[in-house]
């Protein structure tokens, strides 16, 4: 069984820095065959020096996508690689040392299930913001944490048990019929639109694949100041909701009436859950203006959505 290890990095050097020598650290078991792929998203950073760095530290090679968009790294990844196990991680993360371990004992446990999923605990910059440090759990997933419990147990559409970005593995013969859609990751100067691994995750377990939670499969989400903020905060949900919106597609209402290339009732929603939110926003609690800000801005992502359909 070879284990491929797969990064995509995009002007990241020192932080990638961090990450290989947390893989360098790990307690890998002797009779696993693995390697690191780390894909190039055509970098103008030192990132070639810190892949060359670890050469002879670890199982490391160096692939090159020219076409920026995670998406397309991703993919890229995939073509280059000979895992029978694809495990993803990013160049912002810190693994545990038992990581690759948890996984491979797991991949050789259930050999049918397609997809797996660890626990993610996000670990910020300090000092986090009060507001942020009080409203966590409200807005965990904006920072990749995951965390379904200390037992394993399916992963579910159905229950929302969907691994993310950050620490996730897939199975090579699904990996490769199920490739990462370009409509979704990051693109530089493009809006935030996330879920390139949830559309896919959820495609691998809806075709009747079976998933399962590893929660010993640990890593830590490094979170920059840059990141703890509330205009991340908006950019990230409002991804979130346009991509929902993609994956779901046009409602069929008739007679549908449209402002500015959204449907009006679409555009009262909005304005109306803007206005709640900041009203809120300077009268109340931050754990009561959260709910609000990830509702605006979900609804706003929608109407991005509309707009973008029609032209």
């Amino acid at each position: 069984m070879l284990v491929t290890v797969a990064i995509c990095t995009l002007n990241r050097a020192e932080s990638l820095r961090r990450t290989l020598a947390s893989l360098a650290a790990m307690q890998v078991p002797d009779d696993l065959e693995w390697e690191v792929v780390v894909v190039n998203n055509n970098c103008t950073d030192h990132t070639d020096e810190v892949i060359n760095a670890f050469v002879g530290r670890l199982p490391i090679r160096r692939e090159f996508e020219a076409q920026r968009g995670h998406c397309n790294a991703r993919n890229r990844a995939i073509d280059a690689a000979q895992g029978d196990y694809f495990v993803w991680t990013d160049d912002d993360v810190l693994v545990d040392t038992g990581w690759l371990g948890a996984y491979a004992e797991a991949f050789r446990k259930w050999p049918d299930a397609a997809v797996f999923g660890g626990r993610i605990i996000p670990n910020f910059e300090p000092p986090p913001p009060k507001w942020l440090a009080d409203s966590l759990d409200r807005f965990g997933g904006a920072f990749g944490a995951s965390d379904f419990g200390d037992c394993m147990q399916f992963l579910s559409v159905e229950r929302g048990l969907i691994p993310v970005g950050a620490n996730f593995a897939v199975r090579g013969i699904e990996q490769r019929n199920f490739p990462y859609n370009p409509e979704f990751g990051r693109k530089p100067g493009r809006r935030l639109i996330g879920g390139d691994e949830i559309d896919v995750v959820m495609r691998i377990l809806e075709s009747g694949r079976v998933g399962y939670w590893i929660p010993q499969a640990k890593v830590e989400h490094c979170i920059g100041r840059e990141r703890q903020t509330v205009k991340y905060l908006f950019r990230y949900f409002a991804g979130e909701g346009e991509m929902m919106a993609f994956r779901t597609g046009p409602s069929d209402r008739p007679r549908e009436v449209f402002w500015l290339g959204a449907p009006r009732w679409l555009w009262r929603e909005t304005i109306e859950k803007g206005l709640r939110y900041r009203i809120h926003r300077w009268r109340s609690p931050s754990r009561v203006w959260a709910r609000l800000l990830i509702d605006y801005s979900m609804t706003w992502g929608t109407i991005r959505y509309w707009r973008s359909q029609r032209g």
